[in-house]
Order: C-alpha cells, then sequence, then structure tokens
C-alpha cells in the first residue's frame, strides 16, 4: 500500500517520535510511505522534500503553529491548509495512495483531509491525540456555544464523519467520542494506543551527575520535563514540593518551556527549595545522564479537565524503566491503567494528602518502586509497542 501520514508533529532529522516509529513500522512491513508536514517558520529552513529512513517527507514551510503568541498561531493554522495543499499538489502531484493517515491536533485541517479522501478516493484513519475544543472551555480560554467553540466544533464534527477509522488513546478516549458523537457507530471508534519503537536505552547510573545538581545521593528522583503549560496543573506541583522541602528522601526535576516556566522559576528563586531543580535546556548529552539517574517519572494533568487524556511522556517513562506517579483528573484512565499494572502509583490531581503519601512511599521503599519501573517497562513491550499500533490500524485494510 502507498500511505499518505499528514501531521504537525514529525521530528526534525535525525530524531525520532511515536509517529516515525508508526510510519517506519509501515515501510518495515513493505509500505510505501509519504509524510505531509510543516515546517515551522521560526526554523528558518524553506520547503523541503527528502527521503528519510526510505520515508519520503514534505515539509512544507508555515507560520508558526505553537511556541508562539496566540494571534500568530491562530493566523498560522488558518493558512495552514492551504499552505500543505499548496506543497502536496506540487511535490506529491503524480502520485497516488491506498489509505491517508492524520493525527490531532489540530482538528481544523478537515477540509484538507476531505479533499484528500475525495482525490484520492480512499479511507482515512484519524489517529485521535487530542480531543477540541473542550480544553478550552474547561479553561474559560473560550465561551461554550460562543462562535469560536462553534467554529472549532464544526471542524471536529467534519472530521470525524469523514475518518473511515477513528483510533483513541484509551478505553475512556472511545466511551467519551461515542458519548459525545451518538452519530458515530460503535465499530467506528476503538483503541488505537500511543507507541514507540522499544528502545533499551536505559542508562547506567550516574551518580557524578547526581553532586552536579545537588541531588542527594539516596534520593529517589521525580521528574516532570516536556510542555510545562496551562493544562498540568503545575501550581499544585510547585505547592507539594514546597510542602516536602524539608523531606529529603525525595528530590524534584522539573524542566522545559511554556507559560509556568517564569512562574515556577520565580516561585523557586523566592523559596529556595533544596529538594528540587528548575532547567530549561540541556544538551542531548547532559539529558540523557540526568535522566539516568530518575526513579519516578511524573504525569499531570489539571483537575479541570472533563475529558480523558493520554499524554505521550508516559512511553518516556517506561522505556527508561522508571515507576510513575500520576496525579490527574477522574475522567482520565491513565493512572488507572499504570495503577493496575502496577507500574505506578495513581492519585487524583488536587488531593495534597494523597500525592505526598505516594511521594514518600515510592521514596521510602526504594525496591518496590524499581519493580514498578520494570513492571512498567514489561507494560511498555506488551501494550505500547509500535507493532500493537500497526496491527489495529492494518486489520481494517487487508
Amino acid at each position: 500500500m502507498d500511505i499518505l501520514f499528514v501531521t504537525i508533529s514529525w521530528p526534525g532529522k535525525e530524531r525520532h517520535n511515536l509517529y516515525s516509529d508508526l510510519m517506519e513500522k509501515f515501510k518495515e512491513n513493505e509500505h510505501e510511505v509519504y509524510v505531509l508536514t510543516n515546517s515551522p517558520r521560526r526554523t528558518g529552513n524553506p520547503t523541503s522534500y527528502t527521503i528519510e529512513n526510505n520515508i519520503h517527507v514534505l515539509r512544507v514551510k508555515t507560520g508558526n503553529v505553537s511556541k508562539t503568541n496566540p494571534v500568530e498561531k491562530s493566523l498560522s493554522l488558518l493558512l495552514l491548509e492551504w499552505q500543505l495543499k499548496r506543497g502536496l499538489n506540487r511535490y506529491f502531484n503524480n502520485e497516488t495512495f491506498d489509505l491517508i493517515l492524520f493525527n490531532t491536533p489540530p482538528i481544523t485541517l478537515s477540509k484538507l483531509l476531505r479533499y484528500l479522501k475525495s482525490r484520492y478516493n480512499c479511507p482515512l484513519y484519524l489517529l485521535l491525540k487530542d480531543i477540541w475544543p473542550y480544553g478550552f472551555v474547561n479553561f474559560d480560554l473560550i465561551k461554550r456555544d460562543g462562535l469560536i467553540y462553534k467554529y472549532f466544533r464544526r471542524h471536529e464534527e467534519r472530521l470525524y464523519k469523514l475518518a473511515d477509522v477513528i483510533g483513541c488513546m484509551s478505553p475512556k478516549g472511545v466511551e467519551f467520542i461515542l458519548e459525545k458523537h451518538p452519530y458515530l457507530p460503535r465499530d467506528k471508534v476503538e483503541v488505537c494506543p500511543n507507541s514507540i519503537k522499544v528502545r533499551e536505552n536505559r542508562l547506567a547510573k550516574n551518580n557524578a551527575i547526581r553532586s552536579k545538581y545537588g541531588i542527594p545521593e539516596e534520593a529517589t528522583v521525580f521528574i516532570f520535563s516536556g510542555n510545562l503549560g496551562l493544562g498540568h496543573g503545575l501550581d499544585f506541583l510547585i505547592r507539594a514540593i514546597i510542602k516536602l522541602k524539608e523531606y529529603d528522601k525525595a528530590f524534584f526535576l522539573i524542566g522545559g518551556a511554556g507559560t509556568y516556566y517564569s512562574k515556577i522559576k520565580t516561585v523557586f528563586e523566592r523559596e529556595n527549595p533544596a529538594n528540587a531543580y528548575l532547567y530549561s535546556y540541556l544538551p542531548a548529552e547532559e539529558y540523557e545522564a540526568l535522566i539516568s539517574t530518575c526513579n519516578v517519572g511524573l504525569i499531570l494533568l489539571d483537575s479541570h479537565y472533563t475529558y480523558p487524556q493520554f499524554p505521550s511522556r508516559l512511553l518516556s517513562y517506561l522505556e527508561n524503566k522508571m515507576a510513575v506517579l500520576c496525579t490527574v483528573n477522574e475522567e482520565t484512565d491513565i493512572g488507572e491503567i499504570v495503577e493496575d499494572n502496577e507500574a505506578g502509583l495513581n492519585t487524583i490531581h488536587g488531593d495534597m494528602n494523597a500525592f505526598v503519601e505516594a511521594v514518600k512511599e515510592m521514596s521510602e521503599n526504594k525496591k518496590h518502586t524499581t519493580e514498578m519501573g520494570i513492571r512498567g517497562f514489561n507494560l511498555l513491550k506488551n501494550q505500547y509497542d509500535v507493532t500493537k499500533s500497526y496491527e489495529v490500524i492494518m486489520k481494517h485494510f487487508v
């Protein structure tokens, strides 16, 4: 089969993520794979068409659709459909495709997907990685039933109707979509989990790096790294760190970029907690060394959310044989899955006593925490290896 994958989440050259791993799995199974993606203006790179790991990759120069101010992001999203369509017509004009894959976000490419389905007369498999626009409403960023909300809902419904199959990240994701969209046939919506190519990449514990960053040698290290945005409820984590600042058996690493970075930095400068370190960027080798000394990965999802999510950072934690501590909203089943598989603990976001007790339990029973990490790695191999997602998708098209 000739596969067209449309995404704005394709990694840079020489890097990989769950999407590149999935497309490489298609290639391994003798499919011809074409990727239509964007090259944000901030990179300074022009439109390019290259072959990467035997995959055709078209990067179309667009505006910045992420890591920018709301005005630029909105304008870039409005132009994105037109820019991707123009790039496809220029570089892939003579190609035909047997299957289209598309992942959200964004949902605002529904017209492009409608055009592609009509042009190639082939099925569309939707990888639903974010459910819009409910998060905006949960945080009062847009009004329910307002014009912007209706605009997103129109795209959402068009996209769901276009898709031949919708793959959600977890069972609660399936139930949410079917509840909100009762016109969808139940057999059209299924679990297609986040997945990666499992790599045995856990480095040996690096005590030297602990000394460099002031991490007590015997402390259990909890890490939260990546997007430091509104949806994670990081105010709760900050309060927990300050509450535990006299507790020397736990140490917290927080790293990345986002709207909360400056707020965390301000609090840490004022409180000077000895049990935490904040970083914005580290060279790759330094980051890998730091990761090697971590024991527990944190998953945080604000209690304001009224829909399920399944952050892909879980896969990195499991791959690095870390135990997982979830503090998430009640609509999300990621914590239940982690706890049911004895790969970590689950608490409700906002329940400070439960979170603090979980931190202490994982810090004081190191053997059990290590065993959780090993079970988590087995969970990754059994449920979240990229072969699983490939098989879920392909069972519909053989």
